[in-house]
């Protein structure tokens, strides 16, 4: 994992963005940035750069660390999950594993699956083992029992998915038969190598730049939607197209009309709330720990406006959830 420091405020970046306008270091023949990982080494990320990444390069996925040991909780943990959700990302997180033993594996999850909870990791996202102590490495394929005993752990306590993540040169410390998310980098990474594609992932390069962060960031290729699954996003600019349809005043996902819709869905470019098949109408839906307001006809507003004597800031930039309101605490007057 990426271990350089951002050094300068990232205000600095969006004050002098447009001098780094032309530094797009993604090139035709570059592996794709699928995924980008983040730690306390790239300071606090921001919606505008997780949007930036999206827009301009064509992440995905991030994937943050939350934990280390049973100790080290990351303090940009919680802010990088609500900035790359607020983007429409998909977020992972990681924790770096010190366990050579089942035992203190155990212990390790627990922590993790408690941090990530805390950070507000969503329930289905994946909270990977990273493997690199050197330690661990000496053991050899005799470590693959403590991190299978951490995986075991985070998926019973915390709900959330798991793999583990370490060099190419000791795929032998991952669980045997598992898909896996490994780095290697070569001198200059091609679209046409696809290293370790048989993997969740690939790492490719661990000094990658964008536009508008500092520092250097760790990228990876996807090989399949392993950072991408069992989660919703709201993403911007959605596109048109149907995506449900409605039969007898009832709302479904498929055409022939089986599965209700339920929960926030894209159409014909708005975003739309239902439930048991009834479109949501000038109510509240509650969607990944954040707030959304239907207007009369059901649709996701954005803007601002008043409701019950209180007035809210929807925002305009595709992210359509409550941002702030005229009163401290949103849950005690949305039910």
């Amino acid at each position: 994992m990426n271990k350089a420091v951002k050094l300068v405020a990232v205000g600095a970046a969006f004050l002098f963005g447009a001098t780094f306008a032309g530094n797009v270091t993604v090139h035709a023949d570059s592996p794709r940035y699928d995924m980008v990982d983040v730690s306390n080494h790239n300071g606090q990320m921001t919606t505008p750069e997780f949007i930036d990444m999206r827009d301009t390069y064509g992440v995905k996925a991030v994937t943050t660390k939350i934990s280390e040991g049973t100790t080290y909780h990351d303090w940009t943990a919680a802010g990088n999950i609500r900035a790359a959700q607020e983007a429409g990302l998909y977020i992972n997180g990681y924790h770096y594993l010190h366990a050579t033993t089942v035992t203190g594996a155990i212990a390790e999850a627990n922590y993790a699956v408690a941090m990530a909870q805390a950070d507000g990791l969503p329930v289905g996202a994946v909270l990977v083992a990273d493997v690199e102590e050197p330690a661990q490495m000496a053991m050899g394929a005799n470590i693959q029992a403590v991190v299978t005993a951490f995986e075991n752990e985070v998926q019973i306590k915390g709900g959330f998915r798991t793999t583990a993540y370490t060099m190419g040169s000791h795929l032998e410390v991952t669980p045997y038969g598992e898909k896996s998310w490994i780095a290697s980098y070569p001198f200059t990474p091609t679209s046409t190598q696809n290293w370790y594609a048989t993997e969740h992932g690939w790492q490719f390069d661990s000094k990658a730049t964008f536009r508008m962060s500092l520092g250097v960031f760790d990228v990876n290729q996807l090989y399949d939607n392993f950072f991408t699954a069992d989660q919703a996003v709201i993403k911007k600019n959605p596109g048109d197209g149907a995506t449900v349809w409605s039969k007898g005043g009832v709302w479904y996902t498929d055409k022939s009309f089986q599965h209700k819709a339920n929960g926030i869905k894209k159409h014909m470019g708005s975003y739309w709330s239902f439930k048991g098949g009834k479109l949501v109408k000038s109510d509240w839906t509650t969607a990944w720990g954040l707030y959304y307001w239907s207007d009369g006809n059901g649709k996701i507003v954005q803007d601002e406006g008043d409701w019950h004597g209180y007035h809210f800031n929807f925002g305009n930039d595709g992210t359509y959830f409550a941002k702030s309101a005229s009163v401290k605490d949103l849950g005690s007057v949305i039910q």
